[in-house]
């Protein structure tokens, strides 16, 4: 078996023994097949542990580890929402600024009930634009790259909002990658740059980059699609929405983020670190801060965020009065983030190991079609010959596989039940996701 204790350091008393974390990351290589390679790393407070299992490929049986070189996807976002903070704290700008006052004159950004979108909007979901622009093209192996500011400015002339600004949280890739724009415009430079010099540099970051250069380049551990199978990586350095999901990093990097956060590293970011962590507001059950997830565990709060790439998935989970936390990287798509929940908080499980069942090919075909949550979002079902491929507007389609004859699961945190009526007529489907459900009408 190819496993490894990547880093020596003193073992958290918060944390399991290395043979248990071990035998959860060998479970979900070998038996779920639901990664390549793992790297998880554990701290507490100033102590550190990096753990790993698998390999950087079907065909390289390097073990990865700690300076192991990742897509990390969404948790870009919450570098982004540390620039904006430090260009408030620089009075560089505003929280309550307007977006459009940073772009280019004659950009026009949608308003609602006479409520402009404001940067702090951006950085906290409450914009109310919608996860991805509609005129996004998903398909092909790099779908991000050729997303222009010029395609995103089309989009904000055109779009207009469903719901009123400020009132309900929903994640938007777009409105973080706006943000990273916008803030860009202020400055008079790319975003890339930008952040490299304002937030990367001083936190000491020195193998978190978008484009990898020098040694990081031999340290890219490749990604794999949900069914292991080798993928190119997402380019999203050209893009207008890099800010949403660029960068690439290391488990070690990500343990020197939330050693700042604890207090343990200092910087001239310190201000700025804690100011993304203030909470604003609350909205359904979301403590709503900058960049961050938050919820409210115990005595503690729990701040984190996931992320995912065509090749990859990540997670990065702390207590902030414990000090404690947790950072994941995996070299395949396939979800994994329970482990690290798991990890952080004993009392959250482990997923279970789903099974594949063989259904009826005429129940298939009978859900396939248009299902709508909002005009702004349309899942369109397809039936193959054993399972179902499902496409997101401006996604990328991906596999649902049978449990029973109405639950299917994906090999991320998607599972999707299609409801009946009385008479067997299918007329819609319930989408469960990060623990939350939401229903989808079948159109026609």
């Amino acid at each position: 078996m190819l496993k490894t204790d990547a880093s020596a350091q003193s073992q958290p008393s918060h944390f399991p023994s290395d043979e248990y974390v071990i035998s959860i990351l060998a479970e979900r290589v070998d038996l779920r097949e639901q990664s390549v390679g793992l790297v998880v790393g554990m701290i507490e407070g100033n102590k550190r542990r990096i753990l790993s299992y698998g390999r950087h490929s079907v065909d390289d049986f390097r073990v990865p580890n700690g300076d192991s070189v990742f897509e990390i996807g969404s948790i870009t976002k919450v570098y982004t929402s540390l620039l904006l903070a430090d260009m408030v704290r620089k009075g560089e700008a505003r929280l309550d600024e307007p977006v459009e006052d940073l772009l280019p004159s004659g950009v026009v950004v949608p308003q609602r009930n006479g409520q402009k979108i404001t940067l702090q909007h951006l950085a906290m979901h409450l914009s109310g634009l919608p996860r991805m622009p509609d005129n996004f093209n998903s398909e092909g192996p790099d779908p991000f790259r050729n997303y222009t500011a010029e395609a995103l400015y089309q989009f904000l002339a055109s779009h207009e909002l469903t719901r009123d600004i400020d009132t309900e949280h929903e994640y938007s890739n777009l409105g973080a990658g706006l943000l990273g724009h916008a803030l860009a415009c202020r400055a008079g430079r790319d975003y890339e740059s930008l952040l490299r010099e304002r937030v990367i540099i001083p936190l000491g970051l020195n193998s978190t980059s978008i484009a990898p250069s020098g040694s990081m380049g031999g340290r890219l551990v490749p990604g794999h699609d949900a069914e292991m199978k080798a993928v190119p990586g997402w380019n999203l350095g050209p893009s207008v929405l890099a800010g949403a999901g660029a960068l690439r990093s290391t488990v070690n990097d990500q343990l020197t983020l939330i050693e700042t956060i604890f207090g343990e590293r200092k910087s001239n970011l310190d201000d700025a670190v804690q100011d993304t962590l203030i909470y604003r507001r609350r909205i359904a059950d979301n403590d709503v801060v900058l960049g961050w997830g938050s919820q409210t565990v115990g005595n503690d709060q729990m701040f984190g965020h996931d992320g995912g790439t065509a090749g990859y998935r990540s997670m990065l989970l702390f207590f902030r009065r414990a000090r404690v936390g947790v950072v994941l990287l995996s070299n395949a798509a396939a979800e994994v983030g329970d482990i690290a929940h798991h990890l952080l908080d004993p009392s959250k499980p482990l997923t279970k190991a789903r099974l594949v069942v063989s259904i009826d090919p005429t129940i298939l075909n009978s859900y396939a079609g248009r299902y709508e949550l909002r005009s702004d979002f349309v899942i369109t079902i397809v039936a193959r010959e054993h399972h179902l491929v499902a496409q997101a507007t401006g996604q990328s389609p991906f596999d649902l596989f049978p449990e029973d004859d109405q639950n299917f699961f994906a090999r991320f945190d998607v599972q999707i039940t299609f409801n009946l009526s009385a008479d067997g007529v299918v007329h819609s489907m319930t989408l469960h996701q990060h623990r939350k459900d939401f229903e989808l009408q079948k159109l026609g």
